[in-house]
């Protein structure tokens, strides 16, 4: 038994030797939902954190994403019809990169638009102000370390659930039919949220990320609420004591 095992792989190479045992098992695994919301919300909890959490986990899970997405392309370009969780696979390098990242890591375009509808912080209001340009690239620094939300206790819930949220979304929305599984086309991570999902999906996909961006803004708006209530009252207390040592 032991010499047939062993006639075997010596029958392959090693890269498919890699190939099957490794990276094959992980590529199932990371076309599940469970998958998807794993990467995601560890990806939240290294930024808040203060770790670039998709520099990290995209450097080993990228490749596996995006060979998900070039297992889609093969199905294309043999003339087969996808059908999502069967023969296509559902979550692409597209997947995390124009869906459950939009304006950065823990969709934070969310909290920007908030602070923008109901803070009265002045702080909060230029973060939100000067945030919006970069969070519309996918830049969300600001925000993480300007805000901060880097161990920021307030805004661990959202920064998690948002994007695990929108894996839900996005996984449904192929798996039921919505949204076409994704192939081969990649768009730079720097594209604004719309534009992004009309080039790689159609109206569906960036209609999609509107619907995405909209759950982002509704999570996010109660603790921007509690934020604010207490950037607003440091700041008034900021002033009352600058009042009375001018007094």
């Amino acid at each position: 038994m032991l010499v047939e095992k062993m006639k075997a792989v010596a029958e392959h190479t090693f890269t498919e030797v890699v190939y099957d045992v490794l990276q094959a098992p992980l590529q199932n695994l990371t076309d599940t939902l469970a998958g998807a919301v794993i990467i995601v919300v560890l990806m939240s909890v290294m930024w808040w954190c203060g770790i670039h959490g998709a520099a990290i986990l995209m450097g080993i899970k990228g490749p596996l994403l995006t060979a998900n997405a070039l297992q889609n392309q093969a199905l294309l370009d043999a003339g087969e019809t996808f059908l999502a969780g069967e023969n296509a696979k559902i979550v692409t390098i597209q997947f995390l990169d124009v869906f459950t990242k939009l304006g950065g890591s823990g969709i934070t375009i969310g909290f920007i638009i908030a602070t923008l509808i109901v803070a009265r912080s002045a702080h909060l209001k230029q973060l939100g102000k000067l945030s919006l340009a970069p969070s519309l690239f996918n830049i969300n620094e600001p925000v993480i370390f300007g805000m901060p939300i880097v161990f920021n206790p307030i805004m661990f819930v959202p920064l998690v659930i948002v994007p695990a949220i929108a894996s839900f979304m996005v996984y449904f929305s192929i798996l039921w039919g919505w949204v076409d599984p994704f192939n081969a086309l990649q768009v730079p991570w720097t594209t604004p949220p719309v534009i992004s999902g009309f080039l790689i999906g159609g109206w569906r996909a960036a209609l999609l990320q509107i619907a995405t961006i909209a759950m982002a803004v509704a999570v996010y708006l109660p603790f921007v609420r509690m934020q604010d209530l207490v950037s607003y009252g440091e700041e008034l207390k900021a002033q009352e004591d600058a009042d009375k040592a001018s007094a």
